[in-house]
This record gives structure tokens, sequence and C-alpha cells, in this order.
């Protein structure tokens, strides 16, 4: 364990009860109230070894647990992350493995902005204290975290209800965050949020209003330019370089036209889809922190909204907005900030895909130029589609 780690992984507060499990505000016990499930799905099953390999370094993370009754690896889960479920006793958890990328303090300060919320109001998953008293374990090099287990499912995006039920926490997560200001805690973890941090071998974690500078710190550019990988696709690949460069240019001045860099900004969730809800018959939790971020308030509405907003009716639409307006409160230049807000998550993914083309087979590099060259499209789709999605989602029409 490096200096750094051993500096950061104390610097969560975790209480255990008498039997070693984590225990929440007025003792309430966070393996019933609040718990963790695993959304998304893992493209596929690594290969026999490497799985076996996987499950040592499990059982090494567990080690460092005080879990009472046998403990068993019951099955690795389908999730985008390497994660298992657990059994010790009659109890059951989530074990989970983090990216390669993430960092001792950032992994500190997600789990200390978790903690926060629970103590303002809303419901996330925070993870169970090692023997140690640390929020998570360092084995064979990878951070590992556990979590008490949810027996409920991962929200759909596909069922309005699910999508209600979204709205409203992303609106409550609005409200508790502006609950944490006076918090001494806070001033860390928003240094954290307002970085870019990487996320994969391509994507990262950046906020919406932040997107031109992150491609112009970062050289995205003149680095997809010198890296692009021989093969059918690299010309067509070049060519549409020079495009992509104007339009996030383009684009850095629409933020700026419209003011989003001056809108109020607030700790956001930056990755509060569907899937990482958990629900049950009474209540949900808010799953997967890892990529907090630092930006306009109406971030996480409008990433969810860009993506489920074309399935739904202008009523429907409307509605959850209601939903998530009855919690945030956001004053009328954030709301009006939501079409801009959605547009910029297109932009996001195109310079994601720039990243990614550079890795990729020829088959999904050629995919990946038909995404470029419509998501870079971004400040086209906001001047055409920016005041029917406003009033759509203020008005229902």
């Amino acid at each position: 364990m490096t200096a750094e780690q051993g500096r950061t992984r104390d610097a969560l507060e975790c209480v255990r009860g008498t039997d070693g499990h984590r225990e929440g505000p007025n003792g309430a016990d966070w393996n019933e109230r609040v718990p963790y499930a695993l959304g998304g799905v893992r493209a596929a099953a690594p290969p026999f070894g490497e799985a076996m390999t996987t499950r040592e370094e499990a059982r090494e993370a567990l080690e460092a647990y005080s879990l009472r009754g046998a403990v068993t690896l019951v099955r690795q889960l389908e999730a985008t992350h390497v994660a298992f479920q657990v059994q010790a006793g009659e109890r059951l958890y989530a074990l989970r493995q983090f990216n390669p990328y993430i960092t001792a303090e950032a992994l500190a300060e997600q789990f200390r902005l978790a903690r926060l919320m629970c103590e303002t109001g809303l419901n996330v998953s925070v993870p169970v204290c090692a023997s140690d008293g640390s929020a998570f374990v360092d084995a064979a090099d990878r951070f590992w975290a556990l979590f008490p287990w949810c027996d409920g499912r991962p929200g759909q995006r596909d069922r309005i209800d699910d999508l209600r039920v979204l709205a409203a926490m992303q609106g409550k997560w609005i409200a508790c965050a502006e609950r944490l200001s006076s918090r001494p805690e806070r001033e860390g973890i928003e240094r954290v949020a307002s970085e870019f941090r990487r996320r994969k071998s391509w994507a990262w974690v950046v906020p919406l209003d932040q997107l031109p500078r992150f491609a112009r710190e970062q050289q995205v550019i003149e680095r997809a330019r010198q890296e692009a990988p021989g093969g059918p696709h690299r010309q067509a690949f070049l060519d549409l370089l020079p495009e992509v460069d104007s339009r996030i240019r383009e684009f850095d001045g629409l933020l700026r036209e419209h003011g989003a860099h001056d809108l109020p900004h607030t700790v956001t969730h930056g990755d509060f889809w569907a899937s990482n809800i958990c629900i049950w018959e009474d209540g949900a939790v808010v799953l997967d922190l890892d990529c907090f971020s630092f930006e306009p308030r109406v971030a996480d509405f409008a990433r969810a909204a860009n993506w489920f907003h074309t399935d739904r009716t202008p009523q429907e639409n409307a509605s959850l907005l209601r939903e998530f307006q009855g919690q945030a409160r956001l004053s009328e230049d954030e709301l009006r900030a939501l079409p801009l807000t959605m547009c910029a998550h297109d932009l996001y993914y195109a310079v994601g895909h720039v990243l990614l083309f550079l890795t990729e087979d020829a088959g999904t590099q050629a995919h990946l130029i038909g995404q470029i060259e419509s998501e870079v499209k971004a400040a086209d789709r906001f001047e055409r589609e920016g005041e029917e999605i406003m009033s759509m989602f203020l008005t229902g029409t």
C-alpha cells in the first residue's frame, strides 16, 4: 500500500456495530436501510483462467473484512465492472472491484460524498467498513469495496414508473447537495469533482459545461491525428477530425453565449441513469457514484432526459420534469439550460468516441465514424430542436 493510499483510505469515518457491521445515523443498520445492487450488463465473461484469478483477488479482498459466519463467493454478477455476490452467515453482500484508473483520493471522496448524502436524507449505497475502519481495500493492486446486498431490481428506462422514481431522486440529490454547503468536507469533494478523471482507456469524467476545455487540455484532436491506427477507416477518420475540432469550438461559443458557466453549480452524480438506482416495493437507493462531478444543477436530469425523451410522450416528459423540479427547485434560467445541456451530452459522446476509435477494430471503427458524425453536430441540434425540447418539458406540448 502506498503512502497516499494509507492517508486517504482512513479519510472516511465508519461506525461499526457490535456485530462488526456498518451502522448508519441513529444506529440504523446499513445492511437493512441502505442496500446495494448492480445495474448494467457485463459485455462478455472473461476466460476461465482469468475469472479464477479474479476470484482469488476477491477472496484476498474479503480477508480485510470482519464478517460473521462462513464467507462464500456465491457468483460473479452481470455488471459493467467486476463484482461478486458474497454470503457471510445469513447476510448477503456485493463485492465490487474498481477500474484501474481510479485513485485512492477520488475513491475516498466518493465514499465521503455517499455518506454525507445519506446523512442529509438521500438513500445512497454506502460501503461496509473493513476491519481497520477503511471504506475500501487494496487487493492485487486494485481497489475493492463491500456493500450490503439489495434484493430490489435495477431501474429501467423503458418503464415510466421507474423514470418517475429516478427523476424524484435526481431532484432530491440536488436538494441534499445544497445542504452540504456548510460542511467542511465539501471542499475536498468539490475539488475532486471538478477534475477531469479517467474512467476507461477512452472515457473520462467531464462536467458537461467543460467539454471544450477538456478537449483543449487533453489535446484530443492532436492525439487522434497522431495515434490514428492504420486500416480501411483511417483516412475517413482523419478527414473527420477538422470538423470535430470546429464543432467543439462552435459549441464552446454557445455555452458562453447562453451563460452556462454562470449557472449555479453543485456536486452531481454524473451517471444518474435508471440502471443506477435500485428499486424495491417501498423504496429505492442510488448506486455507483464513480462519476460524481461539479457542474450545472440541471446536468444529471439532462443526461437521463437525453436518453429517454424520444421514447416518451410530451406529457410524460413534462411530468418527469415536475417530479425532478418538485425537489430540485431550479430557477427559470437553469431550466432554460436543459436543451443545451442535453446537446452537450451528445458532444461528450462524440469526444469519447474519437478516443475510442484509437483502440477498436475495423468493424467497430466504421460504426464509430457514423456516431461521431451525428453526435458532433450538437450545436445544430440545439438550434433546430432547443425550443421544441423546452416546450415539451415545460408544457407537455
